[in-house]
């Protein structure tokens, strides 16, 4: 037999007070109340173990106190530490995050955005990149429109297809600062590891990289651009691919556009008995906390990715405060150089 939970009213009655001056204690409200009456109001509560509805009070409120954070893939690192900055804004503004895994799937991502409309969520927050897939475009539209429309916010942390407010990485810029670096290794054979086709964050990196080529009169071999899929997967199998081909055609380094994908690849290489940086050169994108363990470390573009789920999230508390805040804002980036690039030596040198 299901026991049923004390409410209100049963504190109310137990300290002999009204339902509205024990509800004004039990909600902290700044309605005066006598210090002898609040304590009586939270004696009776202690012994009938009463605990408040929250998901009562926050739909009187008209607020859900409920923060989603869409992902990717809850397992890659990137979103982790993303999505633990957002966390801890939003537990300091006394609201819960929802993570949803979208898998990088547009009808599971429409699907998510429908129950969160349904459950009244806050703020909606997209940390991962926009896809382009016919007719999501439309239907996502029409749900973020919906959602803003009974005043919740909604923010992007990445390139995307819905125009929101948004706080992105500089994806361009580290990419070209990126490979301006290698060819100042003098490195001019540069391969690029992309990501899934349809996602725009690896078509801006892939837009630097292409840039910093051409700015330094390199022409784009397009032998060089290698499909990868965010994945060390997807890494492991283009270190098949280079192995397979003839050394005077290989690369001498190789920017994958994530560091998920360049772990996958240096991994991959060294069970193939290449030596890394002496035989190719490796850099990666995000500076995942891995980067500085892995062996050997890992040169990537650093992105403060836990600096970025914090600074999106006070975005978004802003929006629902109401309070000015830039349509877009754009966070820099920073290069580190470890151990997995070196410099050409001269002989090599085109």
């Amino acid at each position: 037999m299901t026991k049923t939970l004390p409410s209100i009213i049963d504190v109310a009655e137990r300290a002999g007070v009204s339902v509205a001056t024990a509800s004004r204690v039990m909600s902290s409200s700044t309605y005066p109340v006598s210090n002898t009456t609040r304590q009586k109001v939270l004696k009776a509560a202690t012994e009938l173990n009463y605990a408040p509805n929250s998901l009562a009070r926050s739909l009187k409120a008209q607020r859900s106190k409920l923060i989603a954070v869409l992902v990717g893939d809850n397992t890659d690192p990137y979103f982790a530490q993303v999505t633990r900055g957002v966390e801890e804004v939003a537990k300091e503004n006394g609201y819960l995050t929802i993570i949803c895994n979208t898998e990088r799937s547009p009808e599971r991502e429409l699907s998510y955005l429908q129950m969160l409309q349904d459950y009244r969520t806050d703020g909606i927050i997209f940390t991962g990149s926009g896809l382009y897939d016919p007719g999501y475009v439309a239907q996502l539209e029409t749900l973020t429109q919906k959602i803003t429309a009974r005043g919740a916010a909604v923010i992007t942390l990445s390139p995307h297809v819905i125009q929101t407010p948004a706080l992105h990485t500089d994806n361009f810029g580290g990419a070209y600062a990126m490979t301006k670096r290698l060819i100042e290794l003098g490195h001019t054979r540069i391969a690029f590891i992309t990501g899934p086709a349809n996602a725009l964050v690896s078509t801006m990196r892939m837009q630097g990289f292409i840039a910093a080529l051409a700015s330094s009169g390199i022409e784009l071999n397009p032998n060089f651009i290698l499909p990868g899929d965010f994945t060390q997967t997807g890494g492991a199998q283009v270190a098949q691919l280079l192995n397979e081909l003839p050394v005077e055609q290989r690369p001498s380094a190789t920017f994958a556009v994530n560091d998920e994908t360049a772990f996958g690849l240096l991994m991959g290489l060294q069970r193939l008995h290449w030596h890394i940086p002496q035989d190719i050169s490796i850099c990666g994108f995000g500076d995942l906390p891995d980067a500085q363990i892995i062996v050997p470390t890992l040169t990537t573009v650093r992105i403060g990715l836990r600096e970025l789920g914090r600074a999106g999230a006070q975005k978004l508390f802003a929006l629902l405060q109401h309070q000015e805040t830039p349509i877009l804002e754009i966070l820099s980036t920073t290069i580190i150089e470890r151990e997995t690039t070196i410099a050409l030596p001269c002989s090599q040198q085109e």
